[in-house]
């Protein structure tokens, strides 16, 4: 079973790649960056621009793949930057790509959207019926490529279902204004370098990557998805507290508060629904995060690079 990743080379999509692998599956990727993978029997990685709709068009009529499971995106600063190449690669590619899984016969659809489509102030628990008040582009690039898909679905169209991950962070994240109070804390800590700390009282919900990994294979898998958008969390802690959390660790780990304001995503999310619809659940939380986190990092994967 042939399953298409985009941004495959990506944060996300290296371990989601490796994750499909390892259950069984043939992955074609594709992302615009030289490949990260080692050669793999059961991989095929493209280095394309999911915006190229003619180069994109020749790998599904190449692979016919079965499922797809879309990742490519610009994150939130680049979105703010640049509106514009952010509705041309979040939004456009978005629609292209499930005109073109419509034409394959691609039986289901996984769309990465995020808890950016909710505003930072919603009362929480944050329900999936909360979103539509993103304050970021990149969160409504998020919350329209939902819009697009769900109608999609409604016509018969194609299965779209789509995931919303809180915070994400684990090995080889560098980009994107959340990792200055996730990934980059173990990154710097692990290459001794000091971390200033912008928000320390901040609540954030983190969500390790391979917990990420997990919903979006259980998103895949599961026969049905009645409410086809879900949320997934992990754990909630103050800024602070992750960092005392990795310095547990990384004993060495040097740190200075200096506050400033952060991007804020709601803390407390309620994902009942996928608990209860997909079966998934997190597995990677506070301790066992950080442990896997530093032990991937050290041992690296058989499978791809993590720089």
């Amino acid at each position: 079973m042939n399953v298409l990743v985009t941004g495959g080379g990506g944060f996300i999509g290296r371990f989601l790649v490796e994750g499909l692998i390892d259950k069984g599956y043939s992955v074609v990727s594709i992302d615009r960056g030289l490949s990260p993978f080692r050669d793999h029997p059961k991989l095929t990685h493209y280095v394309a621009d999911v915006s190229d709709v003619i180069a994109i068009n020749k790998i599904f009529e190449r692979h016919k793949p079965v499922a797809v499971i879309h990742l490519a995106a610009l994150l939130a600063d680049a979105c703010e930057n640049d509106p514009v190449l952010a509705l041309r690669v979040n939004i456009d590619s978005t629609q292209y790509l499930l005109e073109l899984s419509i034409t394959h016969g691609v039986e289901k659809f996984i769309f990465m959207s995020s808890a950016s489509v909710y505003h930072p102030d919603t009362p929480e628990p944050v329900r999936e019926e909360d979103a539509g008040k993103p304050v970021s582009y990149y969160g409504v690039t998020k919350y329209t490529g939902e819009l697009i898909g769900l109608w999609y679905a409604r016509k018969g169209l194609i299965d779209f279902r789509a995931l919303r991950p809180t915070v994400v962070f684990g090995p080889g994240r560098f980009r994107g204004p959340s990792a200055e109070y996730s990934s980059l804390i173990l990154e710097k800590g692990l290459r001794n370098e000091k971390i200033i700390v912008r928000n320390p009282e901040d609540r954030v919900n983190y969500i390790y990557v391979r917990d990420t990994v997990n919903a979006l294979i259980a998103l895949l898998e599961a026969e049905k998805a009645p409410s086809r958008v879900y949320n997934a969390g992990g754990f909630v802690s103050r800024v602070i507290d992750f960092v005392e959390l990795v310095k547990k660790y990384i004993p060495t780990l040097d740190y200075e508060v200096q506050p400033a304001p952060a991007v804020r995503y709601p803390a407390i999310v309620d994902d009942s629904r996928a608990r209860r619809e997909l079966g998934w659940s997190p597995k990677y939380v506070y301790d066992k995060a950080i442990e896997d986190y530093i032990e991937t990092y050290r041992k690296g994967s058989a499978l791809f690079r993590l720089d």
